[in-house]
């Protein structure tokens, strides 16, 4: 009977600690917690701003179990820190903007934060990015050396806002250098065709192309091209008949050499994996030249007809 109840008396404080652990937080323990979670969520931000690495690092828990996603890529804690330094080494600073955000109290020891947010990133090679809609999700642990980011989530969606290769250049006017027909022979008897005016109407330029082999017409299309004023780009779709739409963007990087890229890649064209250049000559002759990865693997040469 003793044993029974000094096992009673020793289970008195270990329920009495787990109730308390486990009961709902106060209103005022909540606007604590929450204030302190807030600055947690801003030494982030200003690390982030600042491309401080060892600032942002330092603000997550050191832990097996931390994960971070973003735009559906996870990685855990060592790839985080593997990955944050040559990111930020490639900016100069971050603004980043918080639009609204909530708390939310899972337990008495963590606390989930979500915030929409824009961020412009400005590059040191001369690039500026914006990241739209963007959804930050962090979970925060309470650790003996404060609140930590056990967990983190970002979706957004980034959009060039000026590259550095067309500042100063006025692409509207340069743009007039495609004016004409330009034929290449691209083997025996066979050979692209294309023209335009060089003119924009209602805001688009069109392009006629055609490929002939031996003199006869194999196969058409169109090109139509818009100018995007935010990233300073042209945006090219083109169509050919029987085939799927290609969307390009391009650009001129000087006064008569233009640089190309996919559309998926406007918003780096320094990592593109594919690219083309188009250089235009006085003597009326325009050479395109193929790049993968940065090695030269085709070559074309044009000659204005009229």
């Amino acid at each position: 009977m003793k044993t029974k109840w000094l096992l009673f008396l020793l289970l008195i404080p270990l329920f009495a600690c787990t109730t308390q652990s486990t009961s709902p937080l106060s209103k005022a323990e909540k606007d604590k917690i929450q204030g302190e979670v807030k600055a947690a969520a801003n030494e982030i931000r200003k690390a982030c701003d600042e491309v401080n690495a060892d600032a942002l690092t330092g603000a997550i828990l050191d832990s097996p179990d931390f994960l971070y996603m973003m735009n559906g890529n996870v990685i855990t804690h060592k790839e985080f820190v593997e990955n944050v330094k040559p990111i930020f080494a490639e900016m100069k600073s971050q603004k980043i903007t918080i639009l609204d955000e909530q708390f939310a109290f899972p337990d008495n020891t963590s606390v989930l934060y979500v915030a929409n947010y824009t961020d412009t990133v400005h590059y040191k090679d001369g690039r500026v990015t914006l990241d739209e809609s963007g959804i930050w999700t962090m979970l925060f642990k309470n650790t003996d050396k404060g609140w930590k980011m056990a967990y983190g989530s970002e979706t957004f969606i980034t959009r060039p806002l000026l590259d550095k290769s067309t500042g100063g250049l006025n692409q509207m006017e340069l743009v007039k250098q495609f004016a004409g027909t330009w034929k290449d022979d691209m083997g025996k008897d066979t050979s692209f065709v294309w023209s335009s005016n060089g003119e924009f109407k209602d805001n688009v330029l069109l392009f006629d192309l055609k490929m002939m082999v031996k003199g006869k017409l194999i196969s058409e299309g169109k090109s139509s091209v818009v100018y995007d004023k935010r990233s300073g780009k042209f945006i090219e779709t083109e169509h050919i008949k029987g085939s799927d739409p290609v969307v390009y963007a391009w650009w001129f990087t000087a006064n008569n050499m233009i640089n190309s890229v996919m559309i998926h890649d406007i918003a780096t064209p320094d990592k593109a994996a594919m690219n083309a250049t188009l250089e235009f000559s006085k003597d009326g002759t325009a050479k395109q030249v193929f790049y993968k990865s940065e090695k030269e693997v085709w070559s074309v040469n044009y000659t204005r007809q009229k």
